[in-house]
Parts: C-alpha cells; sequence; structure tokens
C-alpha cells in the first residue's frame, strides 16, 4: 500500500507535468493517485485505475496515465473518464463533473498539429492544450499548424 509521502510526490510529478488540472476533490484524486501507485507496483506502470489492465505493457499502453483518451474526454466533458484530470472550467466550478462514456470503443476525432503562438510549443490533438505546459497561456492562443 503506498504511503501519503508517495502519494503526495505522485502529486506534484503530475501537477508539473503542465497544461492539465488535477480534480479539485482532494479526496477522489488521493485515492486515484494511490490506485495508480498500486497498479504501478503491480504491473510496473502507472495504469488508470477505472479499467482493466492485461498485464502486457503494449496491450495496456493506451491506458497508462495519462491515457490516450484524457485530452479529447475532458474537452468535450470537462474530465477524464477515472476523473483524474479535469478542465479548468471545472477547476474554478464554472462547469459541473459528469459521467464519462467510455471512449476507447468510439472512432478517434481527427487530429491537427497546434503551435502555442507565444512560445512555439507543438502539439497533435484533435484540440489544443486547455494551457500551454511550456508557457502557460490559454487555448486561444494556439494556432493550427501546417507543415507547408
Amino acid at each position: 500500500m503506498p504511503d501519503q509521502y508517495a502519494i503526495s510526490k505522485l502529486k506534484e510529478v503530475v501537477q508539473k507535468r503542465g497544461g492539465n488540472f488535477l480534480n479539485p476533490d482532494d479526496s477522489m484524486t488521493n485515492q486515484l493517485l494511490e490506485s495508480l501507485l498500486i497498479n504501478e507496483e503491480r504491473y510496473g506502470y502507472l495504469f488508470c485505475p477505472c479499467r482493466l489492465a492485461t498485464g502486457k505493457y503494449t496491450q495496456d499502453l493506451s491506458m497508462i496515465c495519462p491515457c490516450d483518451y484524457r485530452d479529447e474526454d475532458i474537452n468535450e466533458f470537462g474530465t477524464c473518464y477515472c476523473g483524474l484530470y479535469v478542465s479548468r472550467e471545472v477547476l474554478v466550478k464554472k462547469k459541473e463533473v459528469i459521467t464519462v462514456p467510455e471512449r476507447k470503443d468510439r472512432p478517434p476525432s481527427p487530429i491537427k498539429m497546434w503551435r502555442c503562438k507565444v512560445c512555439g510549443y507543438l502539439c497533435v490533438r484533435p484540440l489544443p492544450p486547455d494551457v500551454c505546459p511550456i508557457c502557460g497561456v490559454t487555448h486561444d492562443r494556439f494556432e493550427e499548424y501546417r507543415i507547408k
């Protein structure tokens, strides 16, 4: 069982990744982080606690936290499937947290390349991030980027 120190360190690491916000419900967030650490002990990687792992890294890769579906879930619903990550609107209580339907069986949204107009950060995803993980500006400072 992970101790409080390990949970705090993981929380610190997740928050430093930038561009994402943890659920403001500390009790829920700490339970999810503890479950991630238990899965790391069990499987060797931070597998999403809300899904079933096979124990085979290559098969589980899309569900290793942060999972492949996190960004689309946050953009569409304000939170990821397990509720660990939330949008800025949910963080400041402008939007309610709702149940997120399973996305892994649905076809993926078309992806685009986005460029932060402030620092040049590039990312490939359906929509720009809420906050640039490099310089901290909001999504409205991103532009679709096309290689000429």
